[in-house]
């Protein structure tokens, strides 16, 4: 059944569909949020304690009707909450996302050939590379936090899992509070085993010997956060030639950069779907 859910909510996901009930119910869902983060604020309450109430309902929501329709068709009825649970989580996206945001930040940006060369091409791919390490760090932010994450903790623990990091997700996103920081580290701990599965991920799907010899390095170390292993992940993973000429534009050379890192993650993704296919049809 898990295959199907993902199936589903990916082919969801990737055609737009349900666009705009998902950002109506995610509107809902940031309106509890707020409504006790303002409370915690009001009654001065600890961190911890609003994070509780904040995620710990929808949590607990899931598993009371997982229990009790579950008495009837067990695994429809599981499939059923995780494909509604899953289309909440995964369709609620920024937008635009980071891949278009930058590519059209870039490509609104020209520079003429007598500008490139006053600048200088070393000077120019010196700030190129400075500029691409920025937007790839926030891509795989993104990817992870909104994707790879969520699938992760589904397949791992079930929609109980997932709906918990939904809600510290979006909770470390308010506006800076003690319940906002205090999710925002648990959001790290969540994170930190799905970034060592997808960091390896990316051998397979890119250069695995540097890819590999990086992880083997880096994965265990404690010190080592998810983004910053997913970063020098995808660097090794996936290397990119930013050489320039004066004929080129430094925009589209940046581009098809993050194209690249972008064509990784699906890489990745389509890895994670054809493992969980083999696992779901094994004898």
């Amino acid at each position: 059944m898990n295959l199907l859910v993902v199936l589903i909510v990916l082919g969801f996901r990737q055609l737009g569909f349900a666009a705009e009930p998902a950002a109506t119910v995610a509107a809902l869902m940031r309106s509890w949020r707020d409504s006790w983060l303002t409370r915690g604020l009001r009654e001065g309450w600890n961190g911890t304690v609003v994070l509780a109430f904040i995620v710990l309902p929808p949590a607990v929501l899931v598993a009371v009707g997982a229990l009790l329709l579950g008495a009837i068709w067990h695994g429809v009825v599981l499939a059923l909450i995780a494909l509604l649970v899953m289309l909440v989580v995964l369709l609620d996206r920024q937008r635009p996302d980071v891949l278009q945001r930058e590519q059209e930040g870039w490509l609104a940006t020209t520079l003429e050939t007598e500008a490139i060369a006053s600048v200088g091409l070393l000077t120019l791919e010196i700030a190129a590379d400075a500029e691409l390490t920025r937007a790839r760090r926030a891509l795989l932010e993104e990817q992870m936090h909104e994707l790879f994450s969520p699938l992760f903790w589904l397949l791992l623990l079930g929609p109980i899992a997932a709906t918990t990091y939904y809600f510290l997700r979006i909770s470390a996103l308010a506006a800076a509070s003690p319940a906002s920081d205090r999710a925002r580290r648990l959001l790290e701990y969540a994170d930190w085993p799905a970034s060592r599965v997808l960091s390896l991920t990316f051998a397979l799907a890119g250069d695995f010997v540097a890819t590999w010899q990086h992880w083997r390095s880096n994965a265990l170390g404690a010190g080592v956060s998810a983004i910053a292993l997913l970063d020098e992940s995808a660097a090794a993973a996936q290397p990119v030639d930013l050489r320039m000429s004066t004929e080129d534009s430094p925009g589209a050379v940046l581009a098809a950069a993050l194209t690249a890192i972008a064509a990784l993650l699906h890489r990745g993704l389509v890895i994670w779907v054809v493992l969980l296919a083999v696992h779901t049809l094994w004898p």
